[in-house]
């Protein structure tokens, strides 16, 4: 079993997203179009004819290749056949030849080494009967005796709305670089460009936005990218409605629905309303540079 190492230039993008879109967790993070917009020229280790495959999210840093997790850009590590012989071979390669990783895992590798650290998701099954709590069904009602409204935001509108509303959040509360928030714009284009972006908002009987998010889906996966409401003082259920709408949505279009996160129990109690279960995979951190660099990177 060898290991193919291929450059951006020589990736077979058909080939790649159709292993992907086969795998076990197809998800839309590490389709080409996904990785293009947040990794330009990322890389490939491939084995077979695209049998198994792994994402090399390179970059370099005072003349020192690393791999790293790109924004917006969980749940990568090896798709396709997965094994522990295939995930020892790529496990046994990477940490040869880069010094520093901080990459993620989807949920289907199994491998574990002193660098792998548990990380979590959550996830509604649409196999499976959706069970929303009391709380949350309290403020979806909240929010139509308000007379808010659920709607899709055509493409035309999305970069604008998004720009006006979403960007001042990820930057003020969320507290992306400028350079993040550009890279978060090209993905929705990347996206609206492969038809796998879907932007909604709700808005009041005045037609003011109260919430909007975006959502990225592959038909079998579906994610909750980013997103939030702007009535908080008010506790309008905005957010509810928008989120409890969407997953409606998606549910006869996609296999299952990604909140994409729930390390933060706030966060993850408001995803467990809407019935969604933990989904558990890895994250591998290992920084074995020399002292010198290590002092240099902190």
């Amino acid at each position: 079993m060898q290991i193919k190492h291929l450059l951006h230039n020589q990736i077979d993008f058909e080939k790649w997203d159709k292993t992907i879109l086969s795998s076990p967790y197809p998800l839309v993070f590490a389709q080409s179009f996904y990785l293009n917009a947040t990794c330009p020229n990322w890389e490939a280790l491939i084995i077979g004819d695209y049998e198994s495959i792994f994402p090399l999210t390179k970059s370099e840093k005072l003349g020192i290749a690393y791999l790293h997790q790109p924004a917006f850009t969980p749940q990568l590590g090896v798709y396709g056949n997965v094994n522990q012989q295939i995930e020892t071979l790529i496990y046994n390669y990477i940490t040869s030849n880069f010094k520093l990783i901080e990459i993620e895992l989807n949920a289907s590798n199994q491998f574990t080494s002193q660098y792998h650290i548990p990380k979590t998701t959550y996830i509604i099954d649409f196999k499976l009967p959706i069970k929303q709590n009391q709380n949350t069904k309290r403020n979806i009602t909240k929010a139509t005796e308000n007379g808010l409204l659920f709607s899709k935001v055509e493409y035309n509108d999305v970069i604008e709305l998004s720009k006006i509303y979403l960007n001042p959040f990820l930057s003020k509360t969320l507290h992306l670089s400028a350079n993040t928030i550009t890279k978060f714009n090209s993905l929705l284009q990347y996206a609206m460009n492969t038809n796998n972006l879907y932007t909604f908002k709700v808005t009041d009987s005045a037609n003011n936005v109260k919430a909007l998010a975006h959502f990225i889906s592959n038909g079998k996966h579906t994610v909750y990218l980013k997103g939030t409401n702007f009535d908080k003082s008010e506790n309008s259920g905005s957010m509810h409605l928008l989120t409890a709408s969407a997953i409606q949505f998606f549910e006869d279009k996609s296999e299952f629905f990604d909140f994409g996160g729930g390390s933060k129990e706030s966060l993850a109690q408001f995803y467990k309303g809407f019935g969604a279960s933990p989904l558990n995979y890895s994250t591998i951190k290992m920084n074995n540079l020399p002292w010198l660099i290590k002092l240099l990177k902190k």
